[in-house]
């Protein structure tokens, strides 16, 4: 049994890794919270996986701080929210074409903005 319970929390960690992926190209998703989450899935079902993800060099850093609640970078702060707003408007312009996906996509956006924005901002 506690084999099972192993595979099923590795199985969630490898799903938050995916959401973290799709994540890094939606302009609405952050990443970093679902690889901590995969990270966390991970400590509890499999050390290799858990320790691919934190020496990962662009991830694992972000993993540590964020898990070691020294926050993110000014920087990375501002460079989601630039990039998630490109993305909104970018999708919305090219892809969403009726106005409550817009307006949808805008309450998302502003949804996701104050999350980051509520995160602690490292002192580096």
């Amino acid at each position: 049994m506690d084999q099972l319970k192993r595979t099923i929390i590795m199985g969630v960690g490898f799903l938050f890794v995916i959401l973290g992926i799709i994540g890094a190209f939606l302009p609405v998703m952050p990443s970093i919270p679902f690889l901590v989450i995969a990270s966390f899935c991970f400590s509890k079902s499999s050390t290799k996986f858990h320790d691919m993800l934190m020496n990962n060099p662009l991830v694992g850093p972000h993993i540590r701080s964020y898990n070691e609640n020294n926050g993110i970078s000014l920087i990375t702060k501002a460079f989601l929210i630039v990039s998630q707003w490109a993305g909104i408007l970018i999708s919305s312009l090219l892809f969403v074409h009726g106005f409550f996906g817009r307006i949808l996509m805008v309450v998302i956006g502003v949804a996701v903005t104050g999350y980051i924005l509520s995160l602690k901002t490292a002192k580096k």
